[in-house]
């Protein structure tokens, strides 16, 4: 028991000297080697146009894939932004995503 009330003061110690840091985040968003391997191997633009992109995909999630539209979009016109207009599931089990691009001010 002694050992015990002799240990757990260290241990308090300990604990509240590990807290948590905070950690500032820059506002450009920057991916792994890893992840962009992934989305060269799993993502590809099927169709495009001046007012949509339509992206195939497997293995990767449709908020991973959205910068991507909203890249293209702003290269073809710099006031505006993809919106999700729908998502297909296709028979080989990958999915047809397609954004519009629009301004909706």
């Amino acid at each position: 028991m002694k050992k015990f009330l002799f240990i757990l003061p260290i241990f308090l110690i300990v604990a509240c000297a590990n807290e948590p840091k905070q950690i500032n985040v820059s506002q450009e968003n920057y991916i792994s080697e890893a992840d962009a391997a992934r989305y060269r191997d799993n993502i590809i633009e099927k169709r495009r146009g001046p007012s949509y992109v339509s992206y195939e995909y497997r293995d990767v999630r449709i908020d991973e894939l959205t910068p991507l539209a909203v890249h293209y979009c702003q290269e073809k016109n710099a006031n505006t932004t993809a919106h999700l207009r729908e998502i297909i599931m296709r028979e080989n089990h990958s999915r047809l995503a397609t954004f519009d691009c629009a301004n909706l001010q």
